[in-house]
């Protein structure tokens, strides 16, 4: 990979999913998942954290049913883990395509599919940073998505250089 594009990379690098263990479980308020989840993406979409995730695009969520409603204003590790992968997928995919890659067949949990997402962008984006192996053949249309996804944030830090 070209010297100049690693170096403009570079911050993609600082990106970290986080486990599921690491997302609160006692229930946190919209401000607070707002700041939660912008730490996460800061490295891939900035500090501009109201072009990626606002409390009125949560509520909108919430409406639309992408994720359920909070209980006491306060949202669970679960929906936490949902409004995760809707950042990042969102970038490339429409609300209606979203709910479908994240609905949750029976016999799975949100859990589950929150691990292979986060284990699959990890190495998308270690990928789009030159690093690591080559990413394997997508196998489903989440795995496409995730893809679209990574590759869309490389490609946003190279325009903003522009």
């Amino acid at each position: 990979m070209n010297s100049d594009i690693q170096n403009i990379l570079s911050p993609i690098q600082q990106y970290r999913s986080v486990a599921w263990e690491q997302i609160p479980d006692l229930g946190l308020y919209m401000d607070q998942v707002v700041t939660f989840i912008a730490r996460i993406y800061e490295p891939l979409y900035g500090k501009d954290i109201h072009s990626y995730l606002s409390p009125s695009m949560i509520n909108n969520y919430v409406k639309s049913r992408l994720i359920p409603r909070p209980a006491g204003k306060k949202y669970s590790r679960e929906q936490i883990a949902l409004l995760t992968m809707i950042v990042a997928l969102k970038q490339t995919c429409s609300m209606e395509d979203i709910r479908k890659l994240l609905s949750v067949d029976d016999g799975q949990s949100v859990e589950a599919l929150y691990d292979v997402f986060c284990l699959r962008f990890g190495q998308v984006i270690k990928s789009v940073c030159g690093e690591g192996n080559a990413v394997a053949p997508p196998q489903s249309a989440l795995d496409f998505a995730i893809l679209a996804s990574g590759y869309s944030a490389g490609c946003a830090a190279l325009l903003k250089e522009k």
